[in-house]
């Protein structure tokens, strides 16, 4: 992604992610580093030295902007699942809506939702996510109320 075609508003990104993530390092992931400005506040990394040397500690924010078109499938299938279970607290993909070799069944196989939220600072892109800690929603069954049964307490035996 050229300077001139670099249409992302990386602060407007920011806003819609929780709050301890606003203001920790991240790190944006390119295939090609040479005419890519590194946005204020990450640390720019290309995703072959990536790959070639993880880091030991889970990063706070990995970004991928327009990093998948770039990539072939199965590269970019071992990065996201890397990025998710072990080298990322969060993961937010901006992956252009013109690539037809990704699609939303893709991402949600991976493990990330689609966030249509965001996408106001990317218009031409799709976004998605994943995070440590919230990826399992709690469903509605996983309650006292269905487990425990209170109204029947002193009515029958079990």
């Amino acid at each position: 992604m050229p300077k001139e075609d670099h249409l992302i508003d990386i602060e407007a990104l920011r806003r819609h992610l929780p709050r301890r993530l606003r203001d920790g390092c991240a790190v944006v992931l390119v295939t090609d580093a040479a005419n890519i400005e590194s946005p204020r506040g990450a640390e720019l990394e290309t995703v072959e030295a990536f790959l070639e040397h993880p880091p030991e500690a889970r990063v706070p924010l990995v970004l991928l902007l327009d990093t998948l078109s770039g990539l072939d499938l199965a590269t970019g299938q071992r990065l996201l699942g890397g990025l998710r279970d072990r080298w990322a607290d969060e993961v937010l993909i901006l992956h252009r809506r013109d690539d037809e070799r990704w699609d939303l069944n893709d991402f949600l196989a991976l493990g990330f939702r689609h966030d249509p939220e965001a996408e106001t600072a990317a218009p031409d892109h799709t976004v998605y996510r994943t995070s440590l800690y919230d990826y399992k929603l709690t469903p509605d069954w996983l309650n006292a109320r269905f487990w425990a049964n209170p109204e029947m307490w002193n009515k029958a035996r079990w």
